[in-house]
């Protein structure tokens, strides 16, 4: 139960970075404890588990620290310092030195530093580090009346069983950030998906957006119109759905309207539907004749009437608009389409609406 929690509250941490140091720390935190086990049964010296106990209590105090602060790489970099420039030398000295598993530990403790995420922190940390292994090895090989010896036997125990600890510690730490790292690369790609999805997408309906459609006719249609076919529609007196019904309920109104456009578009002939701002649509079309076209664009027309809400079945949605077909040689250019497609939609209005109008 207690490791169901502590995974989800590791889990639930907003960052890599603060996944990683809740992760890391309780790996060290388990082979700081580990480390006390081994001392006390194996009736090490009292300062060895003296030091071993407080380099526990020492992380237990960081991570209370963190919790309660959430300087989460403050309290990282403070600990990887402390760890190799106070605790590890001084169990270095207290644990047998040189013929103990601790040179083992002092590998553990600079691997940690290369986790913190700021560069220059890490750089730094490395070198003290480093450095003051260095000084300890060095005092401990000119004076070695400063550490406290192992006997043979306890001397190889101590090594076999830190190599042990160490590897295991080892393989699922770099196990666990690997997985973080996987998690948050899925993360990533499904985030870039959706990314991508609604730079093209309208988020209500579904439907092209304006800018990708414009892109779109500009690049794919514009430069080979033939067969291709546009209807620019909206809804009509929509303003009065919004005000008489709320606009929750015209949102439902223009994801019916949608839904039909949906239903009517053909992907492989490269036709797309487009909500191209508040309640106007554009459907493009690819037909053999304008006939062909013509009906289809009736089709939507006459679906949209069709439509019937079942929280206000009095409602009764029609749409007005302007057909137009795209290779017509009048247009030197794509907004003078759009221009002049606009224009029949609100001469369909005009007219009396839930009609679509046609170049004369």
């Amino acid at each position: 139960m207690f490791l169901k929690k502590y995974i989800a509250f590791v889990e639930s941490q907003e960052s890599l970075s603060e996944r990683l140091f809740w992760g890391v720390l309780s790996f060290s935190i388990l082979t700081a404890v580990i480390s006390t086990i081994f001392t006390s049964v194996n009736m090490l010296s009292v300062k060895a588990i003296v030091a071993t106990a407080a380099t526990t209590v020492l992380f237990a105090l960081i991570a209370v620290v963190a919790k309660c602060t959430k300087r989460i790489a403050l309290c990282y970099f403070v600990m990887c310092l402390l760890t190799n420039v106070v605790l590890l030398p001084i169990n270095f000295f207290v644990c047998g030195g040189f013929h103990s598993g601790m040179i083992l530990y002092c590998f553990m403790g600079l691997f940690l530093c290369t986790l913190l995420n700021h560069a220059r922190a890490r750089f730094a940390l490395v070198l003290v580090s480093m450095l003051s292994f260095e000084v300890t090895y060095f005092l401990a090989w000119v004076y070695p009346e400063m550490v406290i010896p192992l006997d043979e036997d306890t001397s190889r125990i101590d090594v076999m069983l830190s190599f042990v600890v160490l590897g295991v510690i080892l393989y699922v730490v770099i196990a666990f950030i690997l997985a973080v790292n996987a998690k948050e690369r899925r993360k990533r790609d499904i985030l870039i998906k959706k990314l991508e999805y609604y730079s093209k997408r309208d988020p209500l309906t579904s439907l092209f957006n304006r800018r990708y459609f414009i892109r779109y006719l500009d690049k794919m249609i514009w430069p080979e119109r033939k067969g291709f076919y546009m209807l620019m529609y909206d809804i009509d007196s929509f303003k009065h759905v919004n005000d008489t019904y709320g606009h929750p309920f015209g949102d439902v109104v223009l994801c019916e309207v949608a839904n039909v456009a949906l239903g009517l578009k053909r992907v492989s002939f490269g036709e797309c539907a487009v909500r191209y701002g508040g309640e106007e649509f554009i459907q493009l079309f690819y037909a053999n004749s304008f006939e062909e076209a013509y009906a289809r664009a009736e089709q939507i027309r006459k679906a949209v009437s069709s439509l019937r809400f079942e929280e206000h079945p009095e409602v009764h949605v029609t749409i007005s608009g302007g057909f137009i077909e795209c290779s017509d040689s009048m247009y030197g250019h794509q907004n003078q389409m759009l221009s002049h497609v606009d224009s029949l939609l609100y001469k369909a209005k005009q007219n009396g609406k839930n009609q679509i109008c046609v170049k004369e």
